[in-house]
């Protein structure tokens, strides 16, 4: 006799703890070994004439193991069928006690069920998608910025002009005070350079560049930026901080001529500079595909987390927050909310999985292998490179994955699709900066 009690029964989650008597157990020990009985091999016997008595001693530990995992299977689906339950992934089986004379076998088994929601409700949602067009002005800044990055740098004797790039040593003091990390040699930064980073990084190459300009060789400046209240590192945060800095060199870039051995450089094989442009495009084709995708990712992610209200499977939730709490350990010593961070990020990834589950039943998922690797094939060549390497080791795996991803991209287009949309008119910069 099976008895099944009900430990948790709510709308995200079933979790029943299974008694199966000794009785029913060994039916089913005694069912496996006569099934190896029949086709066992061993010295000195003919096949399916071993004695019981052998077989029991020589596969008894494999027996009670294959045992175990059928009844719980079995019983697992069974409750599962019974019940109805739509699920939102495999349950899960915990073993409590492991049959023997004086033990009956008994497990719990967890189910996460899939809340009821309802995705009339995307009809709802309103998205800004970006709307962008690469313009020659784009394509003649990004080969601008090329040649910055391949400039050629020589020394200069002249003042910090704008754009020179500056080497200097720095030390900051809080209140006269030295603190972690607080002085670097040798420091090197492009003056009034675009600097993409954290408010406090993007503010302090502001004052760097602000405070050096029009400076010499060997000038001394002090540079005051204040740390924004929210800072990681508790020591820093909503202090000012004043750092002497000394200008040791001073260089004055030269741009490469745009000619055949700089488009050589750049393993692009032509002495056309309007072949050199094209492929440029090209080039900035696939980062803004790369960068929309990514963008309407975020959006869409943002507006399903806000626009559907259901309870979470606790286990679930759980699992993540051991993940978050396990990857972001270091951040424990800088910031005291950390936890609670944690928790709302894991019951906010918990919550888009459920629902991205549910929008998988409504659009195809039957990818075959030769679509997965035409969509590699249509990728940057970033993309396309990273997933040959893995298709070259693990075939089978790295083609799921790609399916995986497709079938994602599916998704946040069918939500798009359902949404109330409005074209977004930005430029190229302005998109991949943001």
């Amino acid at each position: 006799m099976t008895e099944v009690k009900t430990i948790i029964d709510t709308s995200s989650e079933l979790k029943v703890s299974v008694h199966i008597t000794t009785t029913e157990y060994q039916k089913q020990f005694d069912g496996e070994l006569s099934k190896i009985a029949k086709s066992a091999k061993l010295d000195g016997f003919r096949q399916g004439k071993v004695p019981i008595s052998v077989i029991k001693k020589k596969f008894e530990s494999q027996c009670h193991q294959k045992c175990i995992s059928s009844l719980i299977d079995l019983h697992t689906q069974k409750i599962s069928l019974e019940k109805k339950l739509d699920l939102i992934d495999s349950p899960s089986a915990k073993l409590l006690d492991v049959p023997s004379k004086d033990k009956d076998l008994s497990f719990e088994v967890t189910y996460n069920i899939m809340p009821e929601i309802d995705l009339s409700q995307i009809d709802k949602i309103s998205l800004e998608i970006p709307n962008v067009t690469i313009e020659d002005n784009d394509v003649d800044k990004v080969i601008y910025n090329i040649r910055k990055q391949n400039a050629e740098w020589s020394d200069s004797t002249s003042s910090v002009a704008d754009g020179n790039k500056i080497v200097v040593d720095y030390e900051g003091k809080i209140d006269g005070k030295e603190f972690k990390n607080n002085k670097q040699n040798d420091f090197t930064f492009i003056v009034n350079d675009i600097i993409k980073g954290d408010p406090a990084t993007v503010s302090l190459f502001k004052e760097f560049s602000l405070q050096c300009m029009n400076k010499n060789i060997n000038d001394i400046v002090q540079v005051t930026n204040n740390m924004p209240d929210d800072f990681p590192e508790k020591e820093l945060a909503g202090k000012t901080v004043i750092y002497d800095v000394k200008i040791k060199k001073i260089l004055i870039g030269k741009l490469p001529d745009l000619n055949k051995d700089f488009f050589s450089s750049l393993g692009i094989s032509t002495d056309d500079e309007v072949v050199f442009k094209d492929s440029v495009k090209t080039h900035m084709s696939f980062e803004l595909n790369d960068k929309l995708v990514s963008k309407k990712y975020g959006l869409v992610n943002e507006k399903l987390i806000d626009a559907f209200e259901f309870d979470l499977p606790e286990s679930l939730v759980n699992k993540h927050e051991a993940e978050l709490q396990h990857q972001y350990a270091s951040l424990k010593q800088n910031d005291q909310n950390v936890d609670d961070k944690i928790k709302d990020i894991a019951a906010k990834r918990v919550k888009l999985n459920i629902i991205y589950i549910k929008l998988s039943k409504e659009i195809e998922t039957n990818i075959s292998d030769q679509q997965a690797i035409d969509f590699c094939n249509n990728q940057s060549p970033a993309f396309r490179q990273f997933y040959g390497e893995k298709l070259k080791k693990d075939k089978s795996t790295t083609l799921l994955d790609v399916k995986n991803k497709m079938v994602e991209n599916s998704i946040v287009e069918y939500v798009i699709g359902k949404s109330k949309t409005n074209k977004l008119n930005m430029t190229f910069s302005e998109l991949m900066d943001g």
